[in-house]
């Protein structure tokens, strides 16, 4: 009992076509994975800059207070800036302290010429 050429063909152009379709899907696949292969390098090297760029901002504080602000020797208004040496810094705290005392001692002296005298 033969078995019919015509269906064994047909079986056999149906098998054909199905892997036909699946050798078109690997090459597509095969094409999206090597365009997204070439293109990954220049991702990561600007996901990289990115992350560069986030470390150094948010290290920036840690380092040095000054370096977020606009305020080198080469900013505007940097030369009539004057320079707060600790000894100017010393200067001026006994500036304060002073004028408090005679702030102070003023108050005192109203307080006893205010209160009567026994």
């Amino acid at each position: 009992m033969p078995k019919p050429s015509g269906s064994k063909a047909s079986r056999l152009s149906a098998e054909e076509r199905q892997l036909e379709q699946q050798r078109d899907e690997l090459l597509r696949k095969q094409q999206e994975l090597k365009v997204r292969l070439e293109r990954l390098p220049a991702v990561l090297a600007e996901q990289e800059a990115e992350q560069r760029k986030r470390r150094a901002a948010a290290a920036g504080p840690a380092i040095s207070p000054y370096v977020g602000r606009n305020s080198g020797k080469r900013g505007r208004g940097a030369r009539n800036r004057t320079m707060r040496t600790p000894r100017r810094e010393r200067w001026i705290t006994q500036l304060k302290t002073f004028g408090w005392l005679l702030i102070l001692g003023i108050i005192i002296f109203m307080l006893f010429q205010v209160l009567p005298k026994h």
